[in-house]
């Protein structure tokens, strides 16, 4: 009976003390995320009220695509998010999720890091059509990389 309790004592404990947050923060492990692949990258950032931004440069489109995230259910330990991309505002889903144990991320040239070390993040970003509009070729299906929580 003594473990039981003990083990009830510790859920209980470990419960209390995990970090509050509301319901639609952003609760990110650092102020930004950098990712993408050899040929894109995004870099997601959270100002002091905890709002996403994402800064998305892909070769399809001549310059920089940027706009809010909003935050959506996803499982534990992983981050979805959702916005818009483009002049005609194609929807956007932003996916994030932790390397397993053991395995790594890797790059279309096979590197499993960069700037920030070893690639820790999976990162998908799914436009939800693939047309061509005004200020960009048609999307693809998606975009795959890796990446990492920064400080900068």
């Amino acid at each position: 009976m003594r473990v039981s309790i003990t083990a009830a004592a510790l859920a209980l404990a470990a419960a209390l003390a995990a970090p509050c947050a509301f319901a639609q923060a952003i609760t990110f492990p650092s102020p930004a995320f950098r990712g993408g692949n050899t040929d894109w990258r995004v870099v997601l950032t959270t100002d002091s009220t905890l709002n996403v931004v994402y800064a998305l440069t892909v070769p399809e489109a001549k310059k920089l695509l940027n706009g809010p995230l909003d935050q959506t259910a996803a499982p534990q330990g992983q981050y979805q998010l959702v916005g818009v991309i483009g002049q005609e505002k194609t929807g956007l889903k932003v996916q994030i999720a932790p390397v397993k144990l053991g395995q790594v991320c890797k790059d279309n040239k096979g590197n499993t890091g960069g700037k920030y070390g070893p690639y820790t993040y999976a990162i998908m970003v799914t436009p939800a059509a693939k047309n061509a509009g005004p200020d960009h070729k048609a999307w693809p299906a998606l975009w795959y990389g890796c990446g990492n929580f920064t400080l900068d």
